[in-house]
């Protein structure tokens, strides 16, 4: 491997946070994908985020079908331990991932509490999304509205509303596609249907 562990992931780290500043805009991570030599089962922009995010301090849970070679990687490069779902302040789906799956991560993640809301975890998400008009976004960082089409969403979206009914409590999500584009959705935005 050969990503630089400081700036490439000090640039990683800046691109999350424009998007997740700006729900809705979609950002290439590309540029790190070469410096991925093998990554198994996960996508290379999701390996690049696990690098930004996670330390010795949290810890991460794997959803989908993974392999146990996934998460022993992303525990060794980033010093965090692996838990399940319900422990973990971030939540990694794979691709691979089932709908039931997705349904019970977003049923028995943390969300925080009243006291303390940012002890809630964040979803990283691999899926295929577009700016095609499917979706309307609103919220902080979005001027008007934005426009986001998510592959699965109908698999996730009414559980998503049901985990964050109650700011400031939810999860945030990051979403990462097969071309290493990332879009954010923090629990702020509100996802409507277009037409709805």
């Amino acid at each position: 491997m050969s990503i630089d562990l400081v700036h490439d992931i000090q640039k990683g780290f800046r691109t999350i946070l424009h998007c997740m500043s700006r729900p809705g805009t979609i950002k290439s991570m590309e540029e790190f994908n070469d410096g991925i030599a093998s990554f198994p089962e996960g996508l290379p922009a999701t390996f690049i985020t696990a690098l930004t995010l996670l330390d010795r301090e949290v810890s991460f849970a794997l959803v989908g079908e993974q392999t146990k070679e996934l998460g022993d990687m992303i525990a060794a490069y980033t010093m965090s331990v692996q838990e399940s779902p319900s422990a973990a302040e971030y939540v990694f789906i794979t691709k691979q991932a089932t709908k039931e799956q997705i349904v019970n991560v977003f049923q028995e993640i943390k969300i925080g509490t009243l006291v303390n809301p940012q002890q809630s975890a964040t979803i990283i998400l691999e899926t295929e999304f577009s700016n095609e008009k499917e979706l309307t976004l609103e919220g902080p960082g979005i001027k008007t509205t934005a426009e986001l089409s998510i592959a699965n969403s109908k698999d996730w979206i009414e559980e998503r509303r049901k985990a964050n009914k109650e700011y400031p409590l939810g999860v945030d999500m990051i979403l990462i596609d097969e071309l290493s584009n990332v879009v954010c959705i923090p629990r702020t935005t509100v996802i409507k249907m277009c037409g709805v």
